[in-house]
């Protein structure tokens, strides 16, 4: 597998990168031998050869242990037995650690043989992490909750995407992926949806610094087109980051934690450190992976009858409710049937004659059949494959240290025509200078271009027209023949100014006749369109780049007291084109000459921070304390063009002719339309920590922020000010070493925090003013009068952690309760003006828990297990009130399923309307026997909430010997998804259910003998009353029926496995290589959905419980390698 693929430059990037480092880092690191001491301890030249075996107090051999040189990256592991053998010098210091142990440093002084019994710790909470801004403290030390994962958990099963790698692996956090396929962004959610028209997202930071983390292409709140047109999302800055230079994830669950990041931060922080150059000589290290990807669930499809045929015409009717497949003769699979006027290319032919025996003349074409169906669903998916490849290199002295990464992620998707690639290259050096001046500089640039990204939807979308083609259409026939190379049709009526004698005159309703490439379909009319040719034709690029570079500078200024200064510049850049080819059905039309698009954003931000320390302990007394400054700028360009895919005369006096003309000069005026935005804030911090004898701490942050949108309402007089202050305060006791506690009972900690996090509203331009270029005229926006305050996120937090039996069990429990309130909310009012509000409020409650075990039998066996389960309650406790103060609700609506958030629901409400039902509870039925429905809205029944309360993850890794097998299984017990695939399908006559209920109808003779003596089926509401089979499913599958695909979202799957075999010492001592199999959402243990109910089409609050045709979720298998050397 190569590093790089598709141009052939990218080799440059290693050879640039690693030559910088060659530059920057001093001489002595890559050098021979004669070099420094410091560096020659480092090259394993020393020849003094030591042995030994590392055991437990109870004397049972520690395997995998480390025996490192110290001060060297020179050491090695112990073997099965707790052996080990490592070259060094006669006068170094060995370090024995291990997992849960205390370490041990020992000197050599000569000795061949050195024996070692680590003991277990006392507690394992001394482990310092990266909290807020960075600052590092024990964790033992924390007021509130935390969970890191490392990167030995994460790239068990490498995701592109390093956020999909988090699920099931913390508790609390609700990881969404998207239907977008490779490189799509994913929806994360840490205690729950706490904005209703807003971002619920928490905030990723990287290396200390924030970094934004919109989603390409979201669907707005208002669900335009959503479920009616196909539709996608894209990717986000997150999905950019190689996850092979990720050193660890520390998620900051709660707002206290997250305090000092102020506004950005009141839904959480994911905190992602990356890899830094290690001491000694350079270290190679590369990971490989492949996977084979395929679709883990698609709908049922029946196979047994096809679509309805006029007999007379030939007309042919886009449903599954005609006769079976196999009746048709194998002599009458070609069928003329007719078309409209608009197909010039067709010649004209008699179908019939009217009363007056005058010929009836039509267009027709062949639509080719077939009486076998065949697999058209899994004839149409491919077998997808992903690969990550990543090398690095680490290395340095003392003073100075390089790390160097490529990387690149493949995928060619399930659908043809689908890829993603994407290119990184991360560079990062540090510098300690007298043992005080501290320099860390890095740099990362990544690029990716995706290729016919997939999604979901209806009309546009291959799979929406693939799973509604009746079952007696020829699909090999079309696969192959989806497109006429010279094709010829009308165009949609248009205007010009027509030559009339000697004057033009504006003439309206005028078509001319086109030629090109036309589609080949059995039904040559709007909404249809041949799965093939979309996918074939489609031609939508994604191109995004994203450049990110931090310096930062601490220098020890005295006994404790440290200044640090950090800058980061990044920009963000995405390029967008796309093209749709003429004779491509829409909605309601066709797209006679095709249509182009083409964007251009670039975003460009830039932060800085600078913060003073101090730690210190002064006897029993320890103090930290930390106070700085924080600025933000963010500056965005666009460009972008949509036209109609040919030219026009500018003088409007002819009507064009010219198709698939995708350029940027092609359309009329103003199809390229130019925006600029920009936004800062910036904010003064404060934090600081007192502890007692490393057992009670007490803390408390405050920060004050000012807002560039509170800033234009303070200088029109709304509002006093544009800066607002926000705390946290926190506490703990370990509670182990303030009471003498049974031997068993290793660890108690209790900690309390409670914070108050500020956000401020959308940086939208409510005072803009445009003007008609026609008239001058100036008008303002459609904002009423409003003087805004910030959100505020209040939240209590409060928990254990604990160890138990030599720690070897773990056991963390956490409760929480949030409210955010003067939630933005924009409400539609009278006029079509837009009614600002600061008024909502929502609360979120609920508990996170982790119990964990270290099993470690005498057979050489280890088995780490760890399970956790988090409850999250919701509650909208305000919205907005009329002047009459009746509450306001907003609403959402897909198809007739309406998403209501109003006070007492919560976010995610489902409703809809119920059958209409006479006074008896009997389903009041049409004169055809169509049952119907209450559509006055007044009556709409609850259906559920789509989000999950209860989530849970259980990971297990088992060690035999060189053997490692790791697996992971997660489930989420709760909410709903509507499915609209599966309402559409019965519709249509396309679902299994429908051919079920019609073969068991033949079977046992059930007939609708009220309503034509055709196949029937009972209704299930008491009255007895057989309906049509065909007009019972239409009924259902209509828009105002979607309360019947509403299914349980509750599932439990096996999400991770990894089996592999490690080859120690392999390329020389501590060098070696690993294979595995690897494995990724391969099976569901339970699921009621028809679909999967954890992947989204939409990331917008609201949609994500809507499945609408999503492209399916995939299953993959495949194996990876790591090597070092």
């Amino acid at each position: 597998m190569s590093i790089f693929k598709e141009t052939k430059q990218k080799h440059l990037y290693f050879s640039a990168a690693f030559a910088l480092s060659l530059a920057l880092a001093p001489t002595g690191v890559y050098a021979g031998t004669n070099t420094s001491t410091a560096v020659q301890s480092v090259q394993q030249n020393g020849n003094h050869k030591v042995t030994g075996r590392v055991v437990d107090s109870a004397g049972e051999p520690l395997i995998g242990a480390t025996v490192l040189v110290e001060g060297t990256t020179n050491g090695t592991v112990t073997d099965i037995d707790g052996n080990y053998t490592l070259n060094t010098t006669a006068n170094a210091k060995l370090v024995f650690s291990y997992i849960g142990y205390a370490a041990q440093t020992i000197p050599v002084g000569g000795k061949g043989t050195i024996d070692v019994t680590l003991k277990e710790e006392a507690n394992t909470m001394n482990e310092v992490v990266v909290t807020a801004m960075g600052i590092m403290r024990k964790e033992k030390s924390l007021t509130y909750a935390t969970q890191q994962v490392k990167a030995e958990d994460l790239m068990k099963v490498q995701d592109p995407n390093a956020a999909n790698s988090l699920e099931g692996k913390v508790a609390g956090i609700t990881i969404t992926p998207s239907a977008g396929g490779a490189g799509g962004a994913s929806k994360i959610v840490l205690r729950g949806n706490r904005s209703i028209l807003g971002n619920s997202s928490p905030l990723i930071v990287v290396d200390g610094v924030p970094m934004s983390n919109g989603i390409r292409g979201q669907q707005g709140m208002d669900a335009s087109g959503f479920g009616s047109t196909g539709t996608s999302e894209g990717s986000d800055p997150l999905s950019l980051i190689n996850p092979d230079d990720i050193e660890s994830i520390n998620v900051l669950k709660g707002a206290n934690a997250a305090a000092l990041y102020g506004s950005r931060a009141a839904n959480g922080v994911i905190m992602i450190t990356t890899k830094k150059g290690r001491e000694g000589k350079v270290d190679i290290n590369v990971t490989s992976n492949i996977t084979f990807d395929s679709p883990l669930l698609t709908p049922k499809i029946q196979k047994v009858y096809g679509s309805t045929v006029d007999p007379t015409t030939g007309a042919l009717s886009l449903n599954n409710w005609g006769g079976k497949i196999a009746d048709r003769s194998s002599n009458d699979l070609i069928l003329r049937s007719p078309l409209d006027e608009r197909w010039v290319g067709y010649a004209e032919e008699q179908i019939g004659v009217d009363a007056q025996k005058n010929p009836i003349m039509a267009r027709r074409h062949n639509v080719y059949l077939r009486n076998s169906a065949g697999d058209d669903v899994a004839d149409f998916f491919r077998t997808g494959v992903t690969t990550n490849n990543s090398i690095s290199l680490s290395g340095g002295t003392e003073i100075a240290r390089t790390y160097v990464s490529l990387a690149n992620s493949h995928a060619t998707g399930m659908m043809r025509n689908n890829s993603y690639n994407r290119n990184s290259i991360s560079f990062r050096q540090t510098y300690n200078f007298f043992k005080r001046l501290h320099i860390d500089a890095s740099l990362n640039y990544t690029e990716s271009k995706t290729k016919n990204r997939p999604g979901g939807g209806t009309v546009g979308n291959p799979l929406y027209h693939l799973y509604t083609t009746p079952q007696n259409i020829n699909m090999d026939y079309y696969r192959d023949h989806y497109m006429i190379s010279e094709g010829q049709w009308l165009s949609n009526p248009g205007s010009y100014y027509k030559l009339n004698g000697s004057n033009f005159a504006w003439t309206q309703g005028a078509r001319t006749t086109l030629t090109g490439p036309q589609q080949e379909w059995a039904f040559l009319s709007h909404p249809n369109n041949n799965p093939y040719w979309l996918l074939n034709m489609a031609n939508s690029q994604q191109k995004e780049s994203r450049l990110f570079g931090t310096l930062q500078a601490n220098i020890d200024i005295y006994d404790g007291l440290t200044f640090q200064a950090r800058v980061n510049y990044s920009q963000l850049r995405f390029k967008n084109r796309s093209l749709r080819y003429a004779t491509t059905f829409l909605p309601a039309s066709m797209e006679d000459y095709g249509r182009f698009w083409d964007s251009d954003e670039k975003t460009t931000e830039f932060y800085t921070d600078y913060l003073l320390s101090y730690n210190k302990t002064f006897g029993d007394y320890s103090v930290s304390a930390t106070a700085g400054f924080v600025g933000h700028t963010v500056k965005g360009e666009s460009k972008g063009t949509d036209a109609v895919a040919t030219y026009y005369d500018r003088l409007m006096r002819k009507l064009p002719t010219m198709v698939n003309y995708f350029d940027t000069s092609a359309g009329g005026y103003g199809v390229t339309n130019t925006d600029k935005s920009s936004n800062w804030d910036r904010s003064y911090l404060f934090t600081g920590q007192v502890g007692w004898k490393e057992t009670v701490y007490l803390d408390a942050s405050y920060r004050r922020d000012w807002y560039r949108p509170f800033r234009y309402f303070k200088q029109l007089g709304k509002i006093d000010t544009d800066n607002y202050g926000y705390f946290g305060v926190g506490a703990n006791a370990i509670v182990s070493q303030l009471v003498k506690l049974p031997e068993w009972f290793n660890f108690l900690k209790y900690r309390v925090s409670y914070s108050s996090v500020g956000n401020s509203i959308p940086n939208k331009a409510y005072g803009a003013m445009s003007r008609n270029l026609q008239t001058g005229a100036l008008s303002g926006n459609k904002y009423l009068d409003f003087s805004p305050i910030p959100e505020e996120t209040g939240s209590f937090e409060t928990g254990i952690e604990s160890l138990f039996l030599n720690n070897r069990l773990s056991f963390d429990f956490t409760f929480y309760n949030t409210i955010v309130k003067n939630l933005y909310m924009e409400l539609g009012s009278l006029g079509g003006s837009t009614e600002l509000l600061n008024s909502a409020k929502v609360r979120n409650t609920g508990f996170e828990t982790t119990i964990g075990y270290d099993f470690k039998f005498a057979n050489k066996l280890r088995w780490r297990t760890s399970y956790n389960v988090s409850y999250n309650d919701n509650e909208i406790l305000e919205t907005g009130y009329d002047k009459d103060g009746t509450s306001r609700k907003y609403q959402q609506t897909v198809g007739e399923a309406k998403v209501i958030y109003q006070k007492g629901g919560s976010i995610g409400d489902i409703y809809a309307g119920d059958f209409l039902r006479d006074a008896n509870g009997h389903i009041v039925l049409t004169a055809k026997g169509e049952p119907t429905f209450d559509k006055t809205g007044s009556n709409d029944r609850f259906l559920g909430n789509m989000n999950s309360k209860w989530q849970m993850g259980w990971t297990n890794t088992f060690n035999y010997k060189e053997f490692q097998l790791s697996f992971l299984i997660n489930g989420r017990i709760g909410g709903k998804v509507i499915s609209l695939t599966e309402q559409k399908l019965d519709y249509y006559g396309f679902s299994e259910r429908t051919a079920n209920a019609r073969l068991n109808a033949e079977k046992n003779n059930i007939v609708a003998t009220n309503y034509g003596n055709v196949p029937g089926i009972a209704l299930n509401d008491g009255s007895g009353n057989i309906v049509p089979i065909q007009g019972y499913y239409q009924a259902l599958g209509s828009a105002e029926g979607p309360a019947d695909y509403i299914y349980n979202a509750t599932n439990f799957r096996l999400r991770e496995l990894s089996l592999g075999y490690t080859f120690r010492n392999l390329f020389g001592m501590n060098k070696n290589l690993s294979l595995s199999f690897i494995g990724r959402n391969l099976f569901f243990f339970y699921k009621d959905a028809p679909t999967d109910p954890d992947v989204s089409l939409s990331r917008t609050n609201g949609l994500g419980g809507f499945e609408v045709f999503n492209t399916p979720s995939t299953r993959s298998y495949g194996f990876s390698v790591k090597m070092n050397f």
